[in-house]
């Protein structure tokens, strides 16, 4: 099976709906704040960034850095060169196990080969869910947008 062109083929619009409630779902549980951003291409100015400098750089666009606590986590995918960093904010990686993010990617490696997009996204976000259970305080109920959850570019 021949995978899509584009990014935004292989995860069209109602997947990127059902892939934010799971993140908004997630987010409730564990007092994390989590984010996908998909993209195509990397920006011309992009091509010297190591996989993890670029999340690095998406994950301060994204402004996750400025979550209370230090709770963001990205999970960035770069569709055309098939690769994906996840970055979890210091906040984060004080209270789980660095072995968590292993698990995530392995999710995501053996869904992302078989072109389950979606699935292996969801599902990376419930093993994140998994591991975070428990490990950081939740606040105050937040007001989620669909559109803030998930990128695609």
């Amino acid at each position: 099976m021949q995978q899509p062109n584009h990014a935004s083929e292989a995860l069209p619009k109602e997947a990127l709906q059902r892939l934010a409630h799971s993140i908004a779902s997630v987010e409730e549980a564990t007092g994390a704040e989590i984010r996908v951003s998909v993209r195509d291409f990397r920006e011309a100015s992009e091509a010297h960034l190591s996989l993890k400098e670029l999340a690095q750089k998406e994950f301060a666009t994204l402004r996750l850095h400025q979550h209370d606590n230090r709770y963001g986590i990205l999970i960035l995918v770069l569709y055309h060169e098939r690769k994906f960093y996840v970055y979890g904010d210091e906040g984060v990686h004080s209270r789980i196990h660095p072995e968590a993010w292993k698990d995530v990617a392995e999710i995501l490696t053996k869904h992302f080969a078989a072109g389950a997009f979606e699935a292996g996204l969801t599902e990376a976000v419930k093993k994140i869910e998994h591991h975070l259970k428990g490990k950081l305080p939740i606040g105050a109920p937040r007001v989620h947008s669909v559109s803030e959850e998930v990128t695609v570019r």
